[in-house]
């Protein structure tokens, strides 16, 4: 009797381990070549980690597990698939997502040694919802948006200013500003953080709009009109 039953446990967690597989052979995914972008979602929150600047400059401190991968998309999923939480694109399932010690964890991630950031919060009404960057800005930088390279800082003044409007913003996202930034022309901002770490904005300062969607206020672009013809000056 406990061969059988031996026998009949191991048939079934094979069977498990094996469903997705088939449901994938079935659904014949994946059905195209797919060029996914380093995608996370976990509590109905969207992470990218390929935002240039979050792994540089600091050592940053595990703090608790908050989830883990479930399912990688890269190789499985259909070019219909929807992310659900605990998918990712490329990292393999059973990986652990940890907070980030000095961050709220809407903000950012950490797994496999990777920084993920924020992209997509359907439950933030403001920047400040978004970013969790409130006390922790070094400085403000204009980049080219020709190779990235830098081309000036902000005045430390200027840079208080603008972070004080910006994190008061109303958080829109992209779809809200998509049509206002279609046909302007863009200026690349870099904020630097107090631990080393920084991310890359759009700002289309005709429109006074910015990525990843919202509305600037008239004194955030008389702070970027300053600032860009001081850049040309120097």
């Amino acid at each position: 009797m406990n061969w059988k039953c031996c026998l009949y446990f191991s048939v079934l967690v094979l069977l498990l381990a094996s469903c997705s597989n088939v449901t994938n052979t079935i659904r014949n995914c994946p059905d195209a070549a797919i060029s996914w972008m380093d995608l996370l979602m976990i509590n109905d929150l969207q992470y990218t980690g390929e935002v240039e600047g979050t792994n540089e400059g600091a050592e940053l401190e595990k703090g608790e597990v908050i989830g883990e991968v479930e399912y990688k998309m890269a190789d499985n999923a259909c070019s219909n698939h929807k992310m659900r939480n605990g998918d990712a694109a490329f990292l393999p399932a059973g990986t652990e997502i940890y907070s980030i010690k000095g961050y709220d964890a809407d903000f950012r991630v950490l797994a496999d040694d990777k920084v993920y950031q924020i992209s997509e919060n359907p439950k933030a009404q403001t920047l400040a919802d978004l970013y969790d960057i409130e006390g922790k800005v070094d400085k403000i930088s204009i980049e080219s948006i020709e190779d990235g390279s830098h081309i000036s800082d902000f005045t430390p003044m200027n840079t208080n200013a603008f972070i004080e409007e910006y994190l008061s913003l109303e958080y829109t996202g992209i779809e809200g500003i998509e049509k206002k930034r279609k046909n302007s022309s863009r200026t690349f901002i870099r904020i630097h953080l107090n631990d080393g770490t920084s991310f890359r904005t759009t700002y289309y300062i005709s429109e006074n709009v910015l990525n990843p969607g919202a509305y600037g206020t008239e004194k955030m672009k008389n702070i970027m009109l300053e600032e860009t013809k001081r850049a040309r000056s120097d």
